[in-house]
Parts: C-alpha cells; structure tokens; sequence
C-alpha cells in the first residue's frame, strides 16, 4: 500500500456512515521502520480529529473506524512522531549510488502483526503517476517499469529531527564520493542541507567539496558557517581558491576569516588578495614545488618526499638560485631518469617559459595552450617567482562561467 493511495480515503464510523476524509498519517520513530500511531482526518464539519490506530477496524479500499467519534479518545502527538504528508512527501533525498537529488513522490507502507510500517519512499516516476491516478492509464498502454525504492533505513534526518527529515545522508558512505559528486549535490541543496552534508565531513574533505561548489554556493556556505571552521577550511583549500573566495566575500568578513588563518596561510593569501583579479598573479597558486641550485637528482627527490604532500602539482620542479631568482625547470619524468649524483643545474632547462604577474588571464590562458604546459611560473621582477598557474586554472578562464569549478583536478 502507498501513502498516496490513502489520503483523501473517506473514513467511515463503524455504522457505515461517512464522517471525514483521511489528510494525513501519523507515525512513530521508535521502530527502525516507523509504526503508523494515527490517522489525522478532515471531519466532515471541517475540524480535524486525531485518530489513535487500536480505533481503527479496517485500513485499506475503505477506512473504518471500531466506534463514534464520541467515544474515542483523540491520540496525542508525542515527541518524534512524524507527519507523512507534511514532513516526508516531496522532501529531498540524495540518492548516493546515482549521486543525484532525488525527491520523494510517494511512501510505501506494509502490515505486519497488526501494525503498518513505512518501509521505504518512492522516487520514481511510478510515484508521481500514483498520485495523478494515472497508472490505469499507463498500464493500458503499455508502460512497464519497476517502482523505484529507498528503504527507509537509509533515511536519516537533519540532527534527528524528524520535522524535518529531507536527506538521506549515510556519512559513512557520503563520505566515499569524490569531491566533485558532493559539491554537485551541495549545489542542488537548499542553504542548511547544504551545510548538513558538509559538516558531516572532515576539515579536507569539506575543503575540497568547497573548491568543486559553483561560486555563488561557495560565497553562502562560508558565509553561513561558524567562522573557526571557514578559516579552517580556508587553511585546507589550494590559495588561489582561497583567495578567489575571499575576493568574494564583504572586506570585513574576509579579513575576519583571515585573522582566524594559519599566520602562514593568511600571509600567502594576503599577498595573492593585492594583484588584479584578471591577471596571473590574481589566478596564481603559491604552492609549488622548487629547489636549491647545488642539490643533485638525489637530493632533490628526497626534497620532494617532504613537500609533495603541500602542493597542488609536483609535475614540474623549479630551480631557484641561493638569491632566490628562477633558473630553471626539470619535468618529473627527467628527474627520475636521471644519475642520482647528477647536478639538477646539468640537466635543468634554462629557458624557462614564464608570465609576469601582471599579464592578462588570458594571454596567460593562450601560452599554456600555446606550448601544451600542466603548469607556468609566474615571476615579479623578470626573476622572482611567486607562484603557478596550473592547467586546471588556465580552462577555468576560457570556460563559461556556468562550468568553473568544475574541471577535473587530476594533477594534484
């Protein structure tokens, strides 16, 4: 039996007359499939009456009812009981195997030892027919399909309040999706949906679903959150995200998030918050890998083992001389080809392709599509670097602004 199949039912006293139609059913958490305690009904005087179940004589094509109305005691609604019709149809789920929002279009119920349990929603097509009391129709011409069912044990609620029960959020499971799958959901979600899903995650995960999150989200959810944890999420996230955010935030928040930083972090993103939104230092990140000079492929992988973890790509690595100007690049690849004890300054490229700080996004967009790069320094001065712009960046620009964020990052 279905929900749909019920409301409106007219309910019947037990001498057969009509006394009100059913407008909702009322049912209890305590079970792990919740029991039906009540039929909440529309008397026919437009009062409604709260029904207790052991009154009930017989649920199904008809509703009927083991005495008068004047004799039964109306059932009072206790702490966690929940209304099917209000609170659960037409909620939001998130289906995680197809990663989608799903919406809920019907709820199916079941007897057993004398009681009905809601045993699982509908958020199929075969939900909504229901309701418009189409199925005859479909069945005459032929569509076939089979309902389409969430158990209920895989509902959860917003902090257990079943009020307002909108998600199936299995943590433990929502937990193994790929950053881009959550912020795709994030997207779809109301505000506090929104930041239920992202406060069930931990500091590094949360960031990298904030850095996948379109940016109007991204704006609202940090915003919206304790300002601890947005600094801390902050932290996490690769800078030019960061700052990027930052850039979209009220000046007073902004500088609030970034006193709560790591002092490290802060600095890094207060330098990247005084170029031009549009230029290379405004789309640069400042984790990079680079080297000293005087250390040969040995040393260098070593290097590599301490910091490759800090950084957004190791695919390039770049040479800095003991005054800190850029000498050269080496590719991974040429650093595990080479001897151990070979000089990095012997088999590094010296002509280094390179963009000022200054220069415009998209010219900056152009010469790494022009040369097929993964990442280009960004240098102030002709010599100093101070950062990289990696090729994930570069389609962001050139992209329409509806896909940003969504490219994958597979060079981290």
């Amino acid at each position: 039996m279905y929900l749909s199949e019920l409301i409106k039912k007219p309910i019947f006293n037990h001498n057969g007359e009509k006394i009100g139609k059913l407008s909702d059913v009322l049912v209890s958490s305590e079970a792990p499939y919740p029991i039906i305690k009540s039929l909440i009904m529309d008397k026919t005087d437009k009062t409604q009456f709260n029904v207790p179940w052991n009154q009930i004589e017989e649920l199904g094509k008809t509703i009927i009812l083991k005495s008068d109305l004047k004799n039964i005691s109306e059932y009072q609604t206790k702490k966690g009981d929940i209304n099917l019709l209000r609170d659960v149809l037409d909620r939001q789920v998130v289906d995680i195997e197809d990663k989608k929002i799903r919406r809920v279009n019907d709820l199916k119920l079941s007897a057993t030892n004398g009681y009905y349990h809601v045993i699982g929603v509908d958020i199929g097509i075969h939900g909504i027919l229901r309701r418009l009391g189409l199925t005859r129709i479909v069945k005459t011409i032929g569509v076939k399909g089979q309902e389409d069912l969430i158990g209920w044990n895989d509902i959860d609620t917003v902090h257990s309040d079943y009020s307002k029960l909108k998600l199936k959020v299995p943590k433990q499971k929502i937990k193994k999706l790929h950053p881009a799958d959550i912020a795709e959901i994030v997207d779809q979600l109301g505000l506090n949906e929104s930041m239920t899903i992202l406060n069930s995650l931990d500091d590094e995960s949360a960031a990298d679903t904030l850095e996948e999150v379109s940016p109007e989200r991204q704006v609202s959810l940090l915003a919206g959150m304790d300002s601890k944890r947005a600094a801390d999420l902050l932290d996490e996230m690769s800078p030019d995200d960061a700052a990027d955010l930052l850039s979209d935030l009220p000046e007073e928040k902004a500088e609030e998030l970034l006193e709560l930083m790591e002092p490290s972090e802060s600095r890094d993103l207060r330098k990247l918050l005084e170029y031009p939104e549009n230029t290379a230092g405004g789309i640069m990140t400042t984790e990079y890998v680079y080297v000293n000079e005087n250390l040969n492929a040995r040393e260098v992988l070593n290097e590599l083992r301490n910091v490759a973890q800090d950084v957004e790509t190791i695919y390039y690595i770049y040479v800095k001389s003991n005054n800190g100007d850029l000498m050269g690049v080496i590719s991974l690849r040429e650093l595990l080809l080479a001897e151990p004890e070979k000089k990095i300054l012997d088999f590094m490229h010296s002509d280094v392709i390179k963009v000022d700080v200054r220069e415009d996004q998209y010219e900056v967009a152009k010469k790494i599509a022009k040369y097929n790069l993964i990442a280009l320094p960004v240098v102030e001065n002709e010599k100093k670097i101070r950062g990289i712009i990696t090729v994930d960046d570069a389609i962001d620009i050139v992209l329409p602004t509806a896909w940003k964020k969504r490219v994958p990052r597979m060079f981290r």
